[in-house]
């Protein structure tokens, strides 16, 4: 009887967790590229500035192609607040090519992108909304 109910709660668990595992998709909102061929003198040069707006308890995703063409470069995508950094693919020394963001409150948002190590680059960014 024991193995019965084991075998049953384990079914029903792995039930669960694959429905909820489908149910997530992610929806194709936008894409930015950036493409870095000289290092300017003006250090705002070398940066690409945007302003997007997002809604408050979505969940983003953001992918990052790096070397598009035949650049060294990696993409540093942060999403700033206000002047506030409050999320990153690149966070305490370690470079993400894809990264969530959980926003928490609705309104716009400034990306900034730049290359690591102000290389030149050319980079393509996904932005998802998970669902």
């Amino acid at each position: 009887m024991k193995k019965i109910l084991y075998l049953f709660f384990t079914f029903l668990l792995v039930q669960v967790v694959s429905k909820s595992s489908v149910a997530q998709k992610d929806i194709f909102i936008k894409e930015f590229q950036f493409e870095l061929k000289k290092i300017n003198a003006n250090q705002y040069e070398n940066e690409y500035f945007l302003t997007i707006t997002l809604s408050k308890n979505s969940l983003y995703k953001f992918v990052v192609l790096n070397h598009i063409g035949d650049f060294p470069g990696v993409a540093v995508v942060e999403i700033l607040d206000n002047d506030k950094v409050v999320a990153s693919n690149y966070v305490n020394g370690k470079y993400y090519e894809k990264f969530m963001f959980k926003c928490t409150k609705t309104g716009f948002y400034d990306i900034l992108i730049h290359f690591n190590d102000n290389k030149l680059g050319s980079s393509l960014i996904k932005l998802f909304l998970v669902q």
